[in-house]
């Protein structure tokens, strides 16, 4: 089961009163509540729809929008908080009408200290438990755990334990890898494993949008702040707060976005687009990368002090090619979750042992697609060889070394011990294999390498 965090509200105080203002900003900020105060329901109502508040404090008769009035269009635009009402003019018809419009309670000016940290620690539990009951439905299903890290490879076994540390420790975490090798599936094993699992898990690919729409989406804007900004928003690292955010692609930012997300790592500052204030956030950052971003940091390409900020836990995601025994689990993963409906249930030894035996240059991904495929067009309850792609039945074998290297020594005794335990067992894959104490599927790869049939 996994453990779930504590965390401190984030609270929006809304009070035409300064005198209240700066006295309950003070007593919530001393119970370690991260506060900001707005003197009008009109500001209240901006900050609210586009901050990251856990708890809206409001007080119900102002000038302008009452509180009343900003409960109404906070639930008409549906924004995700427990909103407390307060006032010193409290009566049995306000709190019920309050209730009726969302509000998770009600409390009457003056106010003792302990009660009013009751009920916005109440509250603030309250949006916990709802954000956690949202997690369990949707955020992380159980097919994006580290069970969905399909393998028993050594070289998978390695990073689950990578995994499994990284996810319990402090730190940035780099997952490095190939294309299609599974870096989004490691970061989301990593978040819901760790001690922020019951928050937010926010990915963006840093590849798919361009520098400016980049910089809005990640740290947000003001309003106005460029043509089209008609209200200001939070930003994706805003709505991770507590939790993880994942940067997809992080070697193709700029060299202005990489000082940016280094205040932020650095200091757990952020700065919306056309603002002046910083705002304070606790995120945890889980970036990936398929380019060497050690060598893009040598050439100049990448802020060395970032590289070394993120390079804090390194998982690498190791291709498909070098862990050709997890084919066949593989396989069985993608048919259980693809072909049940079509009824394609299982695969041919046959089919098994070209797929086992194929290279994948776009590895995970490109395996699950091919199934994909293959289920669609199955004849039957068992993918077969006429169901595959013809570039896996036409992959060549692998080029012979030179004639008179110690490479090529060694490749003309593999190729004769395989032939020879081969001829002894009859053609016998899976008796020659384990005479040679390697599993089927290596045993495949030894023939295809070689140029020799089955």
């Amino acid at each position: 089961m996994v453990k779930l965090a504590r965390f401190m509200a984030r609270i929006l105080l809304i009070d035409d009163d300064a005198g209240v203002r700066e006295s309950t900003g003070r007593m919530l900020r001393a119970a370690g509540y991260t506060v900001q105060e707005v003197a009008t329901g009109e500001e209240g109502f901006e900050l609210a729809r586009s901050g990251a508040f856990d708890v809206i404090l409001s007080d119900m008769r102002m000038p302008g929008l009452s509180g009343i009035d900003v409960l109404r269009k906070l639930r008409d635009v549906r924004v995700d908080a427990s909103f407390i009402v307060m006032t010193g003019f409290g009566t049995v018809e306000t709190a019920v009408e309050s209730m009726k419009l969302g509000a998770v309670d009600f409390v009457q000016k003056p106010f003792f200290r302990d009660e009013l940290l009751m009920r916005v620690r109440s509250a603030a539990d309250r949006r916990q438990l709802a954000r956690q009951v949202d997690l369990l439905q949707r955020q992380i299903p159980p097919d994006l755990s580290l069970d969905a890290l399909v393998g028993t490879s050594r070289a998978m076994t390695k990073v689950k334990d990578l995994i499994q540390r990284a996810a319990t420790a402090p730190g940035t975490v780099l997952i490095t890898g190939e294309t299609g090798t599974g870096k989004e599936l490691a970061a989301r094993a990593i978040h819901a494993r760790s001690t922020r699992a019951a928050r937010a898990f926010v990915a963006v690919n840093c590849a798919a949008l361009t520098e400016s729409l980049l910089e809005a989406e990640l740290f947000g804007h003001t309003k106005g702040a460029f043509t089209g900004a008609a209200a200001a928003r939070a930003g994706l690292i805003e709505h991770a707060e507590g939790g993880t955010l994942f940067l997809d692609e992080i070697g193709t930012l700029s060299k202005a976005l990489q000082a940016k997300l280094l205040r932020a790592l650095e200091a757990g500052e952020i700065r919306r687009v056309g603002e002046n204030e910083s705002r304070t956030v606790d995120v945890r950052f889980v970036a990936a990368t398929n380019i060497d971003l050690k060598a893009a940091t040598a050439a100049g390409d990448f802020r060395s002090d970032l590289y070394y900020r993120l390079d804090v836990h390194q998982v690498h995601m190791p291709p498909l090619r070098e862990r050709a025994d997890d084919i066949p689990l593989l396989v069985a993963y993608f048919l259980a979750r693809y072909g049940a409906g079509a009824g394609v249930t299982g695969c041919t030894p046959a089919a098994m042992d070209v797929l086992a035996a194929y290279s994948f240059p776009g590895n995970v991904r490109q395996l699950e697609h091919l199934v994909q495929r293959a289920v669609a067009t199955a004849r039957s309850a068992e993918l077969t060889l006429d169901d595959l792609p013809e570039e896996l039945l036409a992959e060549p074998a692998s080029p012979a070394p030179p004639e008179g290297t110690v490479a090529a020594a060694r490749e003309k005794a593999e190729r004769e011990m395989v032939v020879a335990t081969l001829a002894k067992h009859g053609g016998e894959i899976g008796a020659a294999a384990r005479e040679l104490q390697v599993s089927r599927t290596t045993m495949w790869r030894l023939m295809k390498k070689h140029g020799i049939e089955s």
